[in-house]
């Protein structure tokens, strides 16, 4: 029998924990040597760090916007575990579930779209499959046609 083993935890570069908290890979730098953030797993270029990381340099973000000294910010954080950043946080610690919805086109024909956030929508992509759509609707218009046509589909 074959063991499958769960996925690992989310690790990010340094590039992606810029990206998703929004502060610079120097303030990173800068909080892990005052304390505030574990270092990260391994050095330099192949550096990574987790969801904790990420977390946890929300919630500073959020204590530093109320004006708390980052000193009182070390010393809440020592408290806290990774549930408890998220908590306070009111975020997952997993990445919500991909949705698709399904549109039938035919019987033996249907297309799937991820489903998305308003905010993270793109109004091409939107343009796009609507085009797709319609192209397909089209297509299986005319063979409907030929098909009362020829008796053939």
């Amino acid at each position: 029998m074959r063991r499958f083993e769960a996925p690992g935890p989310i690790r990010y570069t340094l590039q992606d924990l810029e990206r998703e908290s929004g502060a610079s890979g120097r303030t990173i730098r800068y909080y892990i040597s005052l304390g505030l953030l574990q270092p990260a797993y391994g050095r330099g270029k192949t550096a990574t760090y987790d969801t904790d990381h990420l977390l946890r340099l929300k919630l500073i973000q959020r204590l530093k916007e109320e004006r708390q000294p980052l000193n009182d910010i070390r010393e809440q954080l020592s408290h806290l575990s990774s549930d408890d950043v998220a908590r306070v946080l009111q975020a997952q610690l997993h990445p919500a579930a991909v949705t698709w919805k399904r549109y039938v086109l035919h019987d033996d024909l249907e297309i799937s779209l991820r489903e998305r956030p308003l905010a993270e929508r793109s109004a091409a992509h939107e343009q796009a499959f609507d085009m797709i759509v319609e192209y397909a609707r089209s297509v299986i218009q005319d063979m409907r046609r030929k098909e009362r046509e020829t008796g053939e589909f």
